[in-house]
């Protein structure tokens, strides 16, 4: 629990970095509504009269700024979010965002833990080698914004396929939406962020997307020169998971710091011969790789709760879908141990032991024999009986 005082102490501590935020006098949202990009764009049939109309902002507000405790870090430092519904730049910075996910690399990121299993699975560990994962210390209000644009104008040749926009006017809508629109309110009191973007942008997971492939690929191009390989390195978000020989550890970490000075990685090597990884921990285990479904130490395991004043179907999906990303993730050797978790998740959250128990069996069978079940499952489902309790 954090107090009010406590609350509003951290985020003065914030926001009295003069390195990354200062304040202003004049609110610039009714001048960022007056700017004439979407209407530019449309004259010059870069947008049809659809696309204007969805980009185009009625009316906006001035992002607001909170902050979200991190609460599996000591003294729970908070993380600074802008709520960037309603900004000037809102609609526009979604629509850019679709056009840039187009040049993140598609080698060095996955989409889920479910798509790493697949690509690792076969994979064979020798005892030189080690499993470790790198997180970047608050990657997104640290990548300076000259950087993302320079990088992202550099891969034009590959970003003018998926647009009719030009080349300048990608740069502009760019500048609108990263420098211009980089402001906020908090507590009656106007700041501009000088340093980095905020969290809430929708660009901004993208664009440390793009960012951070930059500095990896040259990462590993220096790495190489120095005659030191990387067996396997992939990432999502600001999350690596990587394998290399033990004796490379420290001269790898060096090099990714050295990439830029604001942007630094942390590691976490594998400990009794696991490391865990977004919601897997991947094992050793004889030169093979097995894993195992993760959750943190503080994770609440709350879901729909099952008194809940939502649809039946939608407490029986919310509980199946726990149950089938748990199994799909673990293999064999864990199954039995997952089962206790998923009954311990559900019972917590209200689910009655018969019920748990039915979902639990019909939707391994599902899985397990796919082609057999004919749709059976969902109609055992839909059988379930609700329990009845007395009065």
């Amino acid at each position: 629990m954090m107090y009010k005082n406590e609350y509003e102490l951290k985020m003065k501590e914030l926001l009295n970095d003069k390195n990354t935020y200062k304040t202003i006098r004049n609110d610039p949202t009714q001048k960022l509504m007056r700017n004439t990009i979407i209407n530019n764009l449309y004259k010059q049939r870069r947008l049809d009269a659809k696309q204007k109309f969805q980009l185009t902002s009625a009316a906006a507000n001035a992002p607001r700024l909170y902050g979200l405790p991190k609460i599996h870090k000591p003294h729970a430092p908070l993380r600074p979010i802008c709520s960037f519904v309603n900004v000037p730049c809102y609609k526009l910075s979604k629509f850019v965002g679709s056009i840039l996910e187009n040049i993140i690399s598609e080698d060095l990121n996955i989409k889920s833990s479910l798509q790493l299993k697949e690509k690792i699975n076969n994979f064979t560990i020798q005892d030189y080698e080690i499993l470790i994962s790198f997180d970047v210390v608050s990657l997104f209000t640290n990548i300076p914004i000259h950087l993302a644009i320079r990088t992202i104008m550099r891969k034009w040749e590959k970003l003018e396929t998926h647009t009719q926009i030009d080349k300048k006017q990608f740069q502009t809508i760019l500048d609108f939406c990263l420098r211009d629109n980089n402001y906020f309110s908090y507590n009656n009191t106007l700041y501009q962020q000088i340093y980095g973007m905020p969290m809430g942008n929708p660009l901004t997971p993208t664009i440390a997307d793009i960012v951070l492939d930059k500095l990896l690929d040259d990462s590993l191009a220096e790495l190489k020169s120095k005659d030191i390989y990387v067996k396997y390195i992939t990432k999502y978000v600001d999350d690596i998971f990587a394998i290399f020989k033990v004796k490379d550890v420290e001269d790898i970490l060096t090099v990714f710091n050295a990439q830029h000075t604001k942007i630094q990685f942390t590691k976490e090597l594998e400990q009794n011969n696991k490391v865990a990884f977004i919601d897997v921990e991947i094992h050793r285990k004889n030169q093979n790789l097995t894993f195992n479904w993760y959750a943190k130490p503080m994770a609440s395991g709350r879901i729909i709760k099952y008194h809940s004043n939502h649809a039946w179907k939608q407490k029986i999906n919310t509980a199946t879908s726990l149950i089938r990303k748990i199994h799909l993730i673990s293999d064999g050797d864990f199954i039995e141990e997952n089962k206790k978790k998923i009954k311990n998740i559900l019972f917590k959250n209200s689910y009655p032991h018969t019920l748990i128990e039915k979902l639990i069996i019909n939707t391994i069978q599902e899985m397990d024999h796919p082609n057999s079940s004919n749709g059976q499952t969902e109609a055992n489902t839909n059988k379930l009986e609700l329990p009845t309790y007395p009065d």
